[in-house]
């Protein structure tokens, strides 16, 4: 896939893609009541929203396909209800796993 500044490859598609599935993997761990406490120094609001705006550039560079709205619509459901008053661990949970379901929607065909 090819625009203006950006030339990407199926294999880096595939490898970030890999990358990404972590990264929504670790807003898992750090609600996670049994693994929170292993890591007190996380923000978890901090590392949502640099999520996020990672995500949003890689939209841009992908030239917006429709899988990573889905995406960035799951995380920011989530990430309401990560700051909920009455947050419900399942709900975020269900957010965050079909968010990364998504991911392996995601395609370089047709974004040129």
């Amino acid at each position: 896939m090819n625009n203006l500044l950006y030339e990407i490859s199926a294999e880096q598609l595939e490898d970030y893609k890999v990358q990404l599935h972590k990264k929504l993997f670790w807003l898992i761990i750090y609600k996670d009541k049994a693994t929170c406490k292993n890591y007190p120094d996380v923000d978890i609001n901090k590392y949502f929203l640099g999520l996020i705006k990672e995500i949003s550039g890689f939209n841009k560079i992908m030239n917006y396909p429709v899988e990573l709205l889905e995406i960035m619509n799951l995380l920011q459901a989530a990430y309401d209800e990560c700051l909920s008053e009455n947050f419900n661990y399942s709900i975020y949970r269900k957010l965050v796993f079909d968010a990364q379901a998504l991911i392996d929607k995601i395609s370089i065909e047709g974004r040129d």
